[in-house]
């Protein structure tokens, strides 16, 4: 009869090693998610930056076709710098 207390008294810390554990790096584990996190959204990859640079690029196209279709005078003139802007699409 006294050897089953005894018994479960050992074992009792045995089986919550993997609960402590888990409680104890659960909080690190989180804080690792949070820094990748932060990390991923401030930095900017190779195609995140040729998009950027790809749409300022055609951005910058529009002023200039805008500007251009701006100063015609003509219907000609007007439809040169369509044409010309038309042609690099």
């Amino acid at each position: 009869m006294r050897a089953f207390p005894l018994l479960s008294a050992a074992l009792i810390p045995l089986m919550l090693t993997g609960c402590v554990s888990k409680i104890v790096t659960a909080p690190f584990r989180a804080a690792g998610t949070v820094v990748e996190t932060a990390v991923d959204a401030t930095t900017q990859t190779q195609s995140e930056r040729e998009e950027d640079l790809g749409r300022k690029v055609l951005a910058d196209r529009k002023r200039q076709r805008d500007l251009c279709l701006d100063e015609a005078q003509t219907k000609q003139e007007r439809r040169n710098c369509e044409d010309a802007y038309r042609r690099d699409d």
